[in-house]
């Protein structure tokens, strides 16, 4: 876990998730337009940064409902 506090980059991954995950988390096209990432790398950071405390304002319910878009779309 890191001890750092969260970079803009890591915040917008995390604020589209929440805005995505309902939907499948976005399409693939939307993720590179938005960040310049394959949808791969994205969603592996996006699981990655739901255990950091950057995601402590989610709640668990949706935490674990994002985590498992990740899951789906790392397939």
């Amino acid at each position: 876990m890191r001890d750092t506090a969260p970079n803009a980059v890591d915040e917008a991954i995390l604020t589209f998730g929440r805005s995505w995950y309902g939907y499948g988390g976005g399409s693939d096209e939307d993720i590179y337009v938005e960040f310049g990432l394959a949808a791969r790398p994205y969603f592996e950071r996006l699981r990655q940064l739901l255990d950091e405390p950057a995601a402590a304002a989610l709640d668990e319910p949706t935490r674990e409902k994002m985590r498992a878009v990740c899951t789906r779309r790392l397939r």
